[in-house]
């Protein structure tokens, strides 16, 4: 694929990983929707260092509850009608509590699995549509309207002191393998699993690593925002990959 000028959906933009992508997608020629749910602040922030800095960038913000699928498929219309069909699509917006198995309640299981796993199905469902040749989403996406779902995964996912999050994780990833099937060969579908990218959201980015208490891994560092991007950037520009998780993660997978 060439990325000049496809129109890209990344959720969850606002901040931190999701920043990084869609600032990467920008850079590469892409007209960028930052979706956003809470942090508008941050989203505009996003699109407006996409605007100013990425060549011939193009951004826009959106504003959705992922929770909601009402919402969730609202937030694809929009995306279409501001840019167009959606091309290229990264799960980048999760939930990840901290909640143990005998602490789970129904309401904790319900959200993490409405944001993990069916908002990036309902916005592939929406995406096969808006690239179909019929309007109704029924038939097969035409050969010249390709594109790319890339969903930001965890390189663990049985996490029994984040029991929820760990099952909504793995179900991803059967989403990913089962949507790189049921979209081929027009739209590939891969994860990309990720280790220590950036310390936990509530810890100050410049403490000591040694504080952090985060086990690194064979490579013995936290990874980088541009590690990440460079990943994603490559799942973008291969058509020749589909169904795959890339570990970007230091090793820890081998473990």
């Amino acid at each position: 694929m060439d990325s000049n000028g496809k129109v890209a959906l990344v959720t969850g933009a606002g901040r931190r990983v999701g920043r990084a992508l869609a600032l990467a997608l920008g850079d590469a020629g892409c007209r960028v929707a930052v979706h956003y749910s809470q942090s508008e602040k941050d989203a505009q922030e996003t699109a407006s260092l996409i605007n100013s800095l990425a060549p011939g960038g193009e951004a826009v913000i959106i504003q959705a509850d992922l929770e909601d699928p009402e919402q969730v498929e609202s937030l694809a219309s929009s995306v279409a009608e501001q840019l167009g069909p959606i091309e290229i699509l990264v799960n980048n917006a999760a939930v990840f509590e901290q909640t143990g198995l005998k602490d789970v309640s129904v309401d904790d299981w319900d959200r993490h699995f409405a944001i993990n796993v069916r908002a990036p199905f309902l916005l592939a469902q929406s995406m096969r549509a808006q690239l179909s040749p019929d309007a109704a989403g029924q038939g097969t996406p035409a050969q010249s309207a390709p594109g790319k779902i890339i969903s930001l995964n965890d390189w663990r996912t049985a996490r029994p002191g984040r029991f929820a999050y760990g099952v909504t994780k793995s179900a991803l990833s059967g989403l990913t393998r089962t949507l790189a099937l049921a979209l081929a060969p027009h739209i590939q579908v891969n994860e990309v699993a990720l280790g220590a990218i950036l310390p936990p959201a509530n810890i100050a980015l410049d403490r000591p690593r040694e504080e952090i208490k985060i086990d690194l891994g064979p490579a013995d560092r936290m990874g980088t925002l541009n590690e990440v991007a460079n990943a994603v950037l490559m799942l973008v520009h291969n058509d020749f990959i589909t169904g795959e998780t890339i570990n970007v993660d230091g090793g820890m997978h081998i473990y």
